[in-house]
C-alpha cells in the first residue's frame, strides 16, 4: 500500500514519526513517485516498494538491495528526503559502500562520523546514515538544496586549518621589505603572518562582506595599516595572497596615506 501526502512543511523528524505511525503493510506494491502541486507544495510518499523519484539527483548512488519505503520533496524547507530498508546486511558495511559510491560520483565528503555529510555544487548538502531503526536495517538520506555560496561557507567552517611556510614582499610608499613567515589556510580563510611581525595579510572570503586586513612595520619602526575607507584590491588562493591599496601610518593621521602592495606565497 502506498500513502501519498500533499505537504507544505515537513521536517525529517516529522517524516520519521509518520513512517513509524503508518507501520508496515501485508501488501507488496510498486509506486510511481511524482511531484505534486507547485509553489510551497511538496510530496511525501510512503509505501512498500517505491520507485526512485524524478526529483532525486540522477547521479546519486544507492546501493543494491535497497527497498525504498519513503520519499519526500519539500520546497518550503528546501529539503529532499529518502529512506529505505535492506533485508540483510551490516550497517557499517552499507554505510562504507554509500560513502565510496558517492565519492566516486563526485560528491565531496566533509564528515564521516556518526553521519556522513557531503556537499556537491548544484545539489546541496547531503546527509547519509545507515542504522537499525524500528527493528529494520534502514538507510536515511536528507538533501538540503543549498546554493553553491552556502556550500562554500560550509566548506570553510568544517575545513581543517593548514599551516605551511611562506614568505612575503611588501612595498609602502616606494619602500620595500621582505619577510619569512607562515601561511594559515582554512577553506576560504587565508592569512600570512611574518615571523618578525613586520608583514600581516588576512583575507577571509567566508565573511560577508569579505574580511580584508593588512599591516606593515617598516625598518624605522613606523607601522602602516590598511585604509579601509580607500579602494583596495586583493586576490586569494592557497598558493598566493596579494593585496594593494592605501595605508595610513598608525597614530599619525596627519601624514596622509601611501600606496601599498603585498604579495605572499605559501608552500602548499
Amino acid at each position: 500500500m502506498i500513502w501519498r501526502y500533499r505537504i507544505r512543511a515537513v521536517t525529517t523528524v516529522a517524516l520519521l514519526l509518520v513512517l513509524a505511525a503508518c507501520g508496515g503493510s501485508d501488501e507488496e506494491s510498486s509506486g510511481e513517485a511524482s511531484t505534486t502541486g507547485g509553489g510551497d507544495d511538496g510530496e511525501f510518499l510512503v509505501g512498500g516498494d517505491l520507485d526512485r523519484p524524478d526529483y532525486f539527483p540522477s547521479d546519486f548512488y544507492l546501493p543494491a538491495g535497497l527497498t525504498i519505503k519513503s520519499v519526500s520533496q519539500n520546497p518550503s524547507s528546501e529539503m529532499i528526503s529518502l529512506s529505505g530498508t535492506f533485508e540483510s546486511g551490516d550497517a557499517a558495511a552499507i554505510q562504507a559502500d554509500m560513502v565510496a559510491g558517492l565519492q566516486a560520483a563526485g560528491y565531496e565528503l566533509l564528515s564521516s562520523d556518526d553521519m556522513a555529510v557531503f556537499v556537491r555544487n548544484g545539489v546541496g548538502r547531503v546527509r547519509v546514515r545507515t542504522s537499525e531503526f524500528l527493528g529494520e536495517l534502514t538507510l536515511s538520506v536528507d538533501i538540503d538544496t543549498w546554493t553553491d555560496e552556502q556550500l562554500d561557507e560550509l566548506r570553510g567552517l568544517v575545513a581543517e586549518e593548514v599551516v605551511v611556510p611562506g614568505r612575503a614582499t611588501a612595498e609602502v610608499g616606494g619602500e620595500s621589505l621582505e619577510a619569512e613567515g607562515e601561511c594559515r589556510l582554512k577553506g576560504s580563510r587565508r592569512f600570512f603572518l611574518s615571523d618578525d611581525v613586520t608583514i600581516t595579510l588576512q583575507i577571509d572570503e567566508s565573511q560577508d562582506p569579505v574580511l580584508f586586513y593588512a599591516d606593515v612595520t617598516m625598518p624605522d619602526g613606523k607601522v602602516f595599516i590598511i585604509d579601509a575607507s580607500a579602494e583596495s584590491q586583493y586576490d586569494s588562493t592557497p598558493e598566493r595572497l596579494s593585496a594593494s591599496g592605501q595605508m595610513a601610518e598608525n597614530y599619525n593621521e596627519a601624514a596622509g596615506t601611501l600606496p601599498f602592495a603585498i604579495t605572499a606565497t605559501c608552500d602548499v
